[in-house]
């Protein structure tokens, strides 16, 4: 009797050790994971297991939450489970994560997600340090300008700050540079309208020519705003000047204003223009007013050069490419009929066929079509030269014009 009490209870405890609640649970704990856990607690609400499954939900979030190291995996964690009592901690793992960050993309996201935090300022401190340092490295690489764009765009972006001295004297010394080599009237302009005060304004400004006045009364305003209208870059430039002038006046979120400057230095798209920059209007500076005209319907007909000469260099590239092949394949056949050892039989049913010469005709053939696609591809190498030196002449006018309509503006 005793031992069929003993077996049944053993039978008893083998089933519950098999139910589907005992193995859902140990499934649970084996995955470890707030999912596992709330699925458990939902199927079996019943459970004697169900208090501990809502309690390793939190332990489990609590664990995942502290094993976030870097800024993107903080700001994730805030979009997906953005529960109060958990942001202190994230702001905190945030901000450490932060601190050792070198990617400005991720300073900024962490100023667009934890502003309020109390390490916001030091990080704001290392993001323009480390935006600085960025701009001012450019100057010794040999892409002037490139350089200069780095650079403007940084004092843009911050206007007031302790590099902005060092900044406008490394940029005034490289524009210098810059302007002597273009050897331009325009860009002697420009260098003047920017650094009136540059110890090499005297020396830029003997190298200007008296103009003749243009006959006719400026129209400034109309002419810029078709400008901006009709071409990409001017309005890129305008919208930048909008920003910097809210960050000026501290008008809105600075950091988001900064963050949409440092997202145009990277080449935003003019259709992906923030919404402050949605109607993107420019003014003359004082004094700019005729000069600023011709040099907009000069900057207009260089870029409609600029764009031909593109267009032109596409084509002749295409042309490039099928004449090589062109020159690949009649070099192959040349080859091919004049190594070939074909009989007479051979030669009356193939693509040669009603030759009299037989193969030596078709080699000359091949020799001569080759010598055809070898001359067309000389030629389309030359005209190629030409192209690119047009190209270089027109950019020689282009890049000082730009240089100076840029300096003329204003944000409305």
């Amino acid at each position: 009797m005793k031992r069929a009490c003993l077996a049944i209870l053993a039978i008893t405890f083998a089933g519950c050790a098999t139910s589907p609640e005992i193995t859902s649970w140990n499934m649970a704990r084996e995955v470890n994971t707030p999912a596992a856990y709330q699925d458990f607690a939902r199927r079996y609400p019943n459970s004697g297991h169900v208090d501990e499954a809502r309690e390793m939900v939190v332990k489990s979030k609590t664990e995942q939450i502290l094993k976030a190291s870097t800024v993107a995996e903080c700001v994730g964690i805030m979009k997906t489970n953005p529960d109060p009592k958990t942001a202190a901690t994230v702001a905190d793992l945030a901000f450490k994560a932060a601190e050792k960050e070198s990617s400005v993309g991720e300073l900024y996201d962490f100023l667009a997600n934890f502003k309020d935090h109390g390490g916001s300022p030091s990080i704001r401190v290392r993001l323009e340090e480390l935006e600085f340092k960025s701009a001012s490295e450019c100057a010794s690489t040999g892409a002037m300008e490139y350089f200069l764009l780095r650079m403007e765009y940084f004092l843009f972006r911050y206007p007031e700050s302790r590099f902005a001295a060092e900044g406008r004297k490394l940029l005034s010394e490289k524009s210098y540079e810059q302007v002597k080599a273009w050897g331009n009237q325009y860009g002697f302009k420009a260098f003047l309208q920017r650094f009136p005060e540059s110890p090499h304004a005297a020396e830029v400004r003997g190298w200007i020519k008296t103009a003749t006045p243009q006959a006719g009364a400026p129209n400034s305003r109309e002419a810029l705003a078709l400008a901006v209208e009709n071409s990409p870059w001017l309005k890129r430039h305008g919208c930048a000047l909008l920003l910097s002038a809210g960050i000026r006046k501290k008008a809105g979120d600075v950091d988001s204003l900064r963050y949409e400057l440092y997202k145009l230095e990277k080449g935003a798209a003019p259709g992906n223009l923030p919404e402050a920059c949605s109607s993107v209007a420019v003014s003359a500076r004082p004094g700019a007013g005729e000069s600023l005209d011709e040099s907009l319907r000069m900057l207009a007909k260089a870029e409609g050069w600029r764009k031909e000469l593109a267009d032109q260099w596409k084509v002749y590239g295409q042309r490039d490419q099928m004449v090589r092949g062109a020159v690949g394949a009649s070099l192959k056949v040349s080859d091919e009929l004049e190594t070939a050892e074909l009989s007479e039989e051979v030669l009356g049913s193939g693509p040669l066929g009603g030759l009299d010469a037989g193969r030596e005709k078709g080699s000359a053939y091949a020799r001569k079509a080759l010598e055809r696609f070898k001359v067309a591809e000389k030629m389309i190498a030359r005209d190629r030269e030409d192209i690119k030196r047009l190209l270089f002449d027109t950019d020689s006018l282009y890049r000082p014009l730009q240089f100076y309509v840029t300096s003329c503006l204003a944000a409305d």
